[in-house]
């Protein structure tokens, strides 16, 4: 039995399937990401079998496959929810789902579908921070993590759990090559600012953006360095009794900056993000020549004028493949990525170093390592449908936008 009440009457009836409209909308699509991280250690790794004798080395592949496709995990729920006795249509453009069933099938959808909609709906703002930090030679082991998170701060290592008062007191933690930590604040210059006592900071990337609950968003701010592999073909041919040759060259491009790839999930309950990171900074180190150049043009007899060479990219990769969880509207932050340049540093005396031609002799040029340190903050805020847009967003539109219309 079901009742229904207007004005000041009472209806009673039997609960018989009566049919009702819900309206869900979303995008008519399905998504699916793949990430793939591959190490290998192996000279040979080429993956042919000749070289599988040759083996000498160590390979380490980690595979994360998204598959996102709502219409059709709530059709299955809907069949699950409504059994053998309700029926439902899906409408899938236009957002509308047709339940036929009791009073007790559309008590049991609506609830499902009101919690569906808010955790699908909710977005997930998450910036980050790039930084590289040139150490000081008293601090080329690294940055003092436990120096850093006393004070103002409160952090505990490894990330995942929640931040307590006081400074970090785990040694273990503390000196591993690759930190993950949780700092009590959401305050991006506060932490630049002490880590600038440990050496000169640059900022490499500042990305931004919003992400639906449960959604991967890859963000790419690169530059796509051009090089050329070169094909050669030489063949005899019987009919003229001739070699044949054929050169031609493929087009290759390797990205040459930040690529982040990232995808939130939001715990309701305890007002946290887990996050699945995975950030991909690439710096041009050098060109080297390829030798497939030489080799076809003294194949091919060596005549005319020599082949310019053609240069191919020695690219650095910095990678952090994660998972971890950190407090709305908190910074983690990820550390320990470290390495040692060359660089070239000029000393002269002062005035007489400045004279053309005899400065030289008052100068000199020397190579120096130089320690830099891969530094990463992140922050990811739960946004609140009913929030105003912020007021660091609203500076940011109207000094590139032109535009006297309120936002």
């Amino acid at each position: 039995m079901r009742y229904t009440i207007k004005g000041n009457a009472i209806k009673i009836e039997k609960d018989t399937p009566y049919p009702h409209n819900y309206n869900v909308q979303h995008l008519n699509l399905a998504r699916s990401t793949d990430n793939h991280t591959s190490i290998a250690t192996d000279v040979f790794a080429s993956g042919t079998e000749l070289n599988a004798p040759l083996d000498n080395g160590s390979n380490s592949n980690v595979t994360a496959k998204v598959e996102n496709d709502f219409w059709s995990e709530l059709k299955s729920n809907l069949e699950v929810i409504l059994g053998e006795t309700g029926t439902f249509t899906l409408h899938r453009q236009g957002g509308i789902i047709t339940v036929r069933g009791t009073s007790k099938h559309h008590k049991a959808v609506d609830s499902y579908l009101n919690k569906l909609k808010q955790s699908t709906t909710t977005q997930v703002l998450i910036e980050a921070k790039v930084i590289e930090v040139a150490l000081k030679d008293e601090f080329k082991a690294g940055i003092n993590w436990r120096q850093l998170t006393g004070g103002v701060f409160r952090a505990s290592a490894p990330l995942g759990k929640i931040a307590q008062e006081g400074k970090l007191t785990s040694p273990m933690h503390a000196h591993q090559d690759i930190l993950s930590l949780g700092i009590d604040t959401g305050d991006f210059s506060a932490i630049l600012n002490a880590i600038k006592q440990f050496g000169a900071t640059n900022t490499l990337s500042s990305p931004r953006l919003t992400v639906l609950n449960n959604q991967s968003a890859i963000l790419k701010v690169a530059q796509n360095q051009v090089y050329f592999r070169l094909r050669y073909d030489k063949q005899y041919n019987l009919n003229i009794n001739r070699e044949s040759i054929n050169v031609a060259s493929d087009i290759q491009t390797v990205p040459i900056g930040l690529v982040m790839a990232v995808q939130p999930s939001i715990d309701e309950d305890t007002e946290e993000v887990i996050l699945s990171l995975r950030p991909t900074i690439s710096r041009l180190n050098r060109s080297v020549s390829d030798p497939a150049v030489d080799i076809a043009y003294q194949a091919s007899g060596g005549e005319g004028e020599s082949p310019k060479p053609s240069l191919i990219p020695v690219v650095e990769v910095r990678e952090i493949d994660s998972v971890l969880r950190v407090k709305s509207g908190k910074i983690a932050v990820l550390g320990g990525l470290m390495e040692s340049r060359k660089a070239l540093e000029d000393s002269k005396l002062p005035w007489f170093g400045d004279i053309p031609g005899i400065g030289k002799l008052g100068s000199a040029r020397s190579d120096t390592d130089e320690v830099v340190e891969l530094v990463i903050l992140l922050k990811a805020t739960v946004i609140d449908g009913d929030e105003e847009l912020s007021p660091a967003d609203e500076r940011l539109a109207y000094s590139v936008v032109d535009d006297p219309r309120p936002l």
